[in-house]
C-alpha cells in the first residue's frame, strides 16, 4: 500500500520531526505533496506548544512514527484540492484536530469528534486515503492528528480547517484550535455549567485557564483556581477566578477547596492529567457534583477513586476537545475574542521561532511559564 501520496510536484517545508519517543525533535526541511481530493494546503501563521505534543515526544501518547508534530494552529489557505467546497485560497483558518466525514454513525448523531474516519486517520497517522503527504528522502513521515502544524505549511483535510473572520490576528486565534476549545467546551458543552454554579479548576495552564474563562462566560458565581505556581494563579484571577488555592507541600487542597466553596464545588475540572489531582477533584466535589477530567493520563495507566462518594450521587466523566462542534464553536470563540469577552493575548508567555521548539518542550516539561507559541509570520 502507498504510504505517501504519489505526486510528481512536491514542495519543501521546514518542520519538526520526531523519529523516536524520548529523543529531541529535529527541525528539518521535509517534502510536502500537494493537497489531494478534499484537502487544502495551509501556510501556517502560528502553532501553540501543547502538552499533547509533549506526551507524544515523551512516549506517553503512542503515535505512528516518524511524524511531524503540531496540531493547535492558524493560517491561510494557499491551495485547495479537488472536491473542496467551503474553502478557497486566501481564507483565514483555525486548524483543529478532529476531521469528520459527515456520513458515519457518529457524525450523523451530531458527534463529529468521534468520526469513524477521523479516528482511523488519527490512529494510522495518514489522511483519508490511507497515505501521507509528508516524506523525507523517500521515508514516509506520518501526520499528527491530520494536522502536523509545526511546519511552515501543512496539507490537512478540509474538515479540520475552520474558516474564521479575517479581521482578527492569526497569531491570536491559533490557540482556539485546541486549548481554548478544550477548556471552554468542557464547561459549556461537556458539563453544561449553569449560571450561579460553583466551579473549581485543578491546573491553570493552557487548558485550565480556558476552563476558568468558560466558567466566567457561563455565569458561574464562584470559580476556584488550584495550581502550584503563583504566576498561573495570578493569571487565573485576571481571567475570572474568584478564589485561588496555591497547592504545595503541607497544603490540604481538598480541605481548602471545600472550605472556600462551603462544602465543595458543583463542578470540579481536572486539567493536569495525574491520578492525585483527579482524586483531589473527586474528593472535593460537593454532593451531586460533577467531576470532568480534561487532562490526559498516559495511555494504559489506571485510576483509583473512593467509590463511597457515589452515594453522594457524584458524576465522573471525561471530555475530549471540549465536546466541541468545531464548525460552530471555533467561529463563536473568535467572535468572543473580537468582542473583548474572551482573552487570548494574555495566555501567551513566549513567542518563538520553530528552531526553539526543543527548548520549548523542556520548559513545558518543567511546568515553566504560560502558553508558548511558535510563530511563522
Amino acid at each position: 500500500m502507498r504510504r505517501f501520496y504519489e505526486y510528481a510536484r512536491f514542495m519543501k517545508t521546514h518542520a519538526a520531526v520526531l523519529w523516536r519517543p524520548g529523543e529531541p525533535v529535529e527541525i528539518l526541511d521535509v517534502d510536502l505533496a500537494p493537497p489531494g481530493p478534499g484537502e487544502v494546503l495551509v501556510r501556517i501563521a502560528a502553532c501553540g506548544v501543547c502538552a499533547s505534543d509533549l506526551h507524544v515526544v515523551d512516549g506517553a501518547l503512542p503515535e505512528p512514527l516518524p511524524l511531524v508534530l503540531g496540531h493547535e494552529a492558524s493560517g491561510v489557505v494557499v491551495e485547495v484540492g479537488d472536491e473542496v467546497e467551503a474553502l478557497a485560497p486566501g481564507d483565514h483558518v483555525v486548524l483543529a484536530l478532529v476531521p469528520s466525514c459527515g456520513k458515519c454513525a457518529e457524525c450523523r448523531r451530531g458527534r463529529p469528534n468521534f468520526c469513524e474516519e477521523g479516528s482511523r486517520m488519527a490512529s494510522s497517522g495518514t489522511l483519508a486515503d490511507g497515505t501521507s503527504r509528508l516524506s523525507l528522502n523517500g521515508t514516509t513521515l506520518h501526520h499528527f492528528n491530520s494536522v502536523s502544524s509545526f511546519a511552515g505549511h501543512a496539507v490537512v483535510p478540509e474538515s479540520v480547517a475552520v474558516q474564521v473572520r479575517s479581521d482578527v490576528p492569526l497569531q491570536a486565534v491559533a490557540l482556539i484550535g485546541c486549548s481554548v476549545l478544550t477548556g471552554y467546551g468542557a464547561v459549556l458543552n461537556t458539563a453544561r455549567v449553569e449560571e450561579g454554579a460553583t466551579v473549581a479548576v485543578w491546573g491553570c495552564g493552557g487548558v485550565g485557564s480556558n476552563v476558568i474563562q468558560g466558567a466566567r462566560l457561563a455565569g458561574a458565581a464562584q470559580i476556584v483556581a488550584v495550581d502550584v505556581r503563583p504566576e498561573k494563579l495570578e493569571l487565573a484571577r485576571a481571567l475570572g477566578a474568584t478564589d485561588v488555592v496555591e497547592a504545595g507541600p503541607g497544603v490540604d487542597v481538598v480541605a481548602a477547596v471545600k472550605d472556600v466553596t462551603r462544602g465543595g464545588p458543583d463542578y470540579a475540572f481536572e486539567a493536569i492529567g495525574t491520578e492525585p489531582t483527579i482524586q483531589q477533584a473527586w474528593e472535593a466535589a460537593g454532593p451531586r457534583g460533577t467531576v470532568v477530567v480534561v487532562g490526559i493520563m498516559p495511555k494504559g495507566s489506571t485510576l483509583t477513586i473512593d467509590p463511597w462518594h457515589f452515594f453522594s450521587e457524584k458524576t465522573l466523566k471525561g471530555s475530549f476537545l471540549g465536546s466541541a462542534n468545531i464548525a460552530t464553536d471555533v467561529p463563536r470563540l473568535v467572535d468572543l475574542y473580537a468582542d473583548g469577552e474572551l482573552e487570548l493575548d494574555a495566555l501567551v508567555g513566549r513567542r518563538i521561532p520553530l528552531a526553539e521548539l526543543p527548548d520549548a518542550f523542556e520548559r513545558l516539561r518543567a511546568g515553566d511559564g504560560l502558553r508558548q507559541l511558535v510563530v511563522f509570520e
